[in-house]
């Protein structure tokens, strides 16, 4: 990505972001509306508008890459969750056990 974006032509630069961004997907488009003053009877209206900056999409790519990493990570924790529940419950039987031989031996 730092190859990309010490191009000379911004307009290359911009085409070439677009593909690592829509391979993760990451968005490339940014609907918006800005203020436009009309050429006829001179009233100020809002016009749509579709131009999304170079710092957007690498802003969109990063954004995209923690949400996967966070889901990643949480998947991770909840099958970590489930291990250390068995471990919890190996641990709590050998107690019993360790205990059961005490009492037995007491008796």
């Amino acid at each position: 990505m730092d190859d990309i974006l010490k191009g000379e032509d911004a307009g290359v630069r911009l085409d070439k972001l677009k593909a690592p961004a829509t391979e993760i997907g990451a968005s490339v488009t940014r609907m918006g509306k800005i203020l436009v003053q009309h050429e006829i009877d001179g009233k100020q209206r809002y016009q749509d508008e579709n131009q999304i900056t170079e710092s957007e999409i690498v802003h969109n790519i990063q954004f995209a890459l923690q949400t996967k990493t966070m889901i990643d990570e949480c998947r991770i924790a909840s099958r970590n969750f489930w291990i250390a529940l068995v471990a919890t419950l190996i641990a709590l039987l050998a107690m019993l056990a360790a205990w059961t031989g005490v009492v037995v031996d007491w008796w």
